[in-house]
């Protein structure tokens, strides 16, 4: 790799461990692939002479050190791709002027640092990733007003503070900030992101109570998962029966402050729900189970639910009611397992620790699929 490129793009991909040189690279070059090359060091201050580059991917090299502050004049590049590349430091403040961008991809580092308060160049960026790095101080609110955005990855990094209003709500379609210490309750205008269809708000340190109305205005949402908040709670706003989420499949709010069963997620789309480790109390009816037609995986474990009027669904699989206070013969209200036809696909079922007496009914070894039952104290 000696010498100028006289080609406008670049593969060197699976090479031999080596140094990336330091003579200067052909300012006609567009696209630049050197993923898992084994590349060690650092970037050479050339790469800024690349004036003309379009694409840069770095990815799965062993850097290190700082990303150094050569790419903020590149004005034509719109994807940079530096994942897993062993950087640490500083973010450079540059790298936010890059107007052409649409993808930036940074996770899987040791980078630090805010980001930036402010940055109005990025009108053009739909990807920016930044997982697993160690970025401190808050998420900023103008990430959800750049116009393009469509997916957004904040997770496992060491944010903080409360996630402020936003001002004018853009069109993001993906929201991962699961995994930081982001607390305080979500501000209602997080809400109006109306094309949302993934959002991940796990294991942070939220608060407030959510109002089923906030979450009806979502709707092209496909997975909810906030569970590992233990001070979030969940509730009905009232008259819910008119709404219902037409793309909802998957809902994880486990180990949070839920006292009653959401039975306002109806759906027939709905394929996962996990709502363990809660504070949900008494009985769940026939009318609040019958809705959920494709369920597949119900966790209702570490509750303190006294009856499962039905099992919902024509296609589940797993059911986890490990930890709860049903009482009484398994036949009684408490479970009743009285339905015209066994459970066809049912395959793990959990009913420990809770208070059950009598004999196991015989109409379960009509469960076939049945691999997994746990009936212990």
């Amino acid at each position: 790799m000696s010498g100028t490129a006289v080609s406008s793009f670049l593969n060197l991909t699976s090479s031999v461990e080596s140094y990336l040189p330091k003579t200067n690279l052909s300012r006609a070059l567009k696209l630049l692939d050197l993923y898992y090359c084994a590349f060690r060091g650092s970037i050479p201050a050339s790469f800024g002479n690349l004036t003309q580059i379009i694409s840069i991917d770095l990815s799965g090299n062993s850097f290190a050190g700082q990303i150094p502050d050569v790419f903020g004049n590149l004005n034509k590049l719109t994807s940079l791709t530096f994942y897993s590349c062993n950087f640490s430091g500083q973010l450079p403040i540059t790298m936010f002027n890059l107007t052409q961008i649409t993808q930036l991809d940074l996770s899987y580092n040791g980078l630090e640092g805010p980001l930036p308060n402010h940055f109005s160049e990025l009108q053009l960026l739909e990807v920016f990733w930044l997982s697993n790095n160690s970025v401190r101080g808050g998420v900023p609110s103008w990430l959800f007003t750049l116009p393009s955005l469509q997916n957004l990855d904040l997770s496992h990094n060491k944010l903080t503070g409360p996630v402020d209003q936003i001002q004018k709500p853009n069109f993001v379609k993906y929201v991962d900030l699961s995994s930081n210490d982001i607390h305080g309750p979500i501000p209602s205008s997080f809400f109006d992101l109306v094309n949302l269809s993934t959002l991940h708000i796990s294991s942070n340190n939220l608060s407030g109570v959510i109002e089923s109305n906030m979450l009806f205005k979502l709707e092209n949402l496909y997975t909810l998962d906030l569970s590992n908040n233990s001070l979030l709670s969940l509730i009905t706003s009232g008259n819910d029966v008119n709404y219902s989420f037409h793309q909802l499949v998957r809902v994880l709010f486990s180990s949070c402050s839920v006292r009653q069963f959401p039975s306002f997620f109806w759906t027939s789309r709905l394929e996962v729900l996990d709502l363990s480790n809660n504070k949900i109390s008494g009985g769940i009816s026939k009318w609040e189970a019958e809705g959920w037609v494709e369920l597949n995986m119900l966790n209702l474990s570490y509750n303190f639910v006294t009856s499962l009027e039905q099992f919902p669904g024509k296609y589940l699989q797993i059911i986890n009611l490990h930890s709860n206070m049903l009482q009484g013969p398994i036949l009684s209200t408490c479970l009743n397992l009285q339905m015209p036809n066994p459970p066809l696909f049912l395959s793990i079922f959990f009913i420990s620790e809770n208070k059950l007496t009598g004999n196991i009914p015989s109409l379960i070894c009509n469960w076939t699929s049945l691999v997994v039952l746990d009936l212990s104290k």
